[in-house]
């Protein structure tokens, strides 16, 4: 889903409550159990034992309810489906079998990201940020020394230059960096991202952070000449030199980054008003869609998610972006106005 730093993340048993409510309703209306969250329910049998055994369950399966509850009031009429639509016998006829396990997959998919929360940007610190670009716009921008970053869509910093330090906070977001260089009395240009820096020893670089409702991740690109990244501070021994071309991502344990080898005119496509993908999976593609989407897009299901997309596509034309993609793919997408965009197959 869409960066920010006010979406409430799932926690394990946040999931698993979810996971017995989609089995519960799956069971009740199909008369079978769901198949798309199996092992996300626990050890338990059945979902009674599941809550029975904590507190915590009960309460987390009462809000997994409460929100099935109020998807019920979605209008199965409402749901433009773009692709596919005249063909899709399922929507010809909403009362078959087909449909029904259509609607319950678009249903559950919206729960688990309900309940993590539909939200954009954080506003907050979006508001007490120095510079930042609203959902779908790119911003290039000046810094006091002349060094230039451009933004992407939903993305914040901070600047803080003094006469001994050039600062960058990267709060959210994406940022691409050509940086003045430094020399006798210029002090070096770093951008921070949490616990880690990223140290410009040349000129370009891009830094990104992706939280889909999960733990955050990094990602640093060199572009130009090279750059230092010490991913934690925590443990400042652990730094990487990254020439052009070269990516790390890193989320977790630094023991287990590695130096990735990335086209360049496709991973700086964006600065174009690009995105260029090259067989990449849809769940990567959504992500980046997701950047810059009106309402977040969203996947049913694993099989979906693995599927390989390839093309350019125009970041002011997301929505048409998703009618190729699904096409192209052999799916079908279901807009719930003013909430979402569910990719199902």
């Amino acid at each position: 889903m869409a960066q920010g730093n006010n979406i409430r993340k799932i926690n394990d048993v946040d999931r698993t409550a979810a996971a017995w409510v989609i089995h519960d309703h799956d069971l009740a209306i199909l008369d079978r159990p769901s198949k798309s969250a199996t092992s996300d329910r626990a050890d338990a049998k059945t979902s009674a034992d599941w809550i029975d055994a904590d507190a915590a369950h009960a309460d987390a399966y009462d809000t997994a309810q409460q929100v099935w509850d109020e998807l019920a009031f979605l209008d199965r009429d409402a749901l433009i489906a773009p692709i596919h639509a005249a063909n899709d016998v399922g929507v010809k006829s909403k009362s078959q079998p087909n449909w029904t396990r259509r609607f319950l997959a678009i249903a559950a998919v919206l729960l688990i990201a309900v309940i993590g929360g539909l939200k954009g940007p954080d506003m907050l610190m979006r508001g007490l940020s120095d510079h930042s670009t609203a959902r779908g716009e790119l911003n290039s921008l000046m810094l006091a020394d002349g060094s230039t970053v451009m933004l992407d869509s939903a993305s914040a910093i901070d600047v803080d230059f003094t006469d001994t330090a050039r600062e960058v906070t990267l709060l959210s977001g994406r940022a691409s960096f050509d940086v003045a260089p430094a020399g006798d009395g210029v002090p070096p240009f770093v951008v921070r991202v949490g616990n880690s820096t990223t140290r410009a020893l040349g000129t370009k670089f891009d830094i990104a952070i992706h939280e889909d409702g999960g733990p955050q991740s990094v990602t640093v690109t060199s572009i130009e000449h090279q750059i230092k990244l010490t991913p934690d501070l925590d443990d400042a021994k652990t730094s990487f030199i990254l020439s052009p071309g070269e990516q790390v991502s890193f989320g977790g344990p630094t023991a287990d980054i590695a130096i990735q080898h990335v086209n360049l005119a496709t991973s700086t496509s964006w600065q174009q008003g690009y995105l260029i993908f090259d067989h990449a999976k849809l769940s990567d593609v959504t992500r980046t869609l997701n950047r810059y989407a009106k309402g977040p897009i969203l996947i049913a299901n694993n099989t979906l998610a693995d599927r390989e997309v390839s093309g350019m596509f125009r970041i002011d034309r997301i929505n048409q972006a998703v009618d190729v993609i699904v096409s192209g793919i052999g799916a079908s997408s279901y807009s719930i106005p003013h909430l979402a965009t569910v990719l199902v197959d």
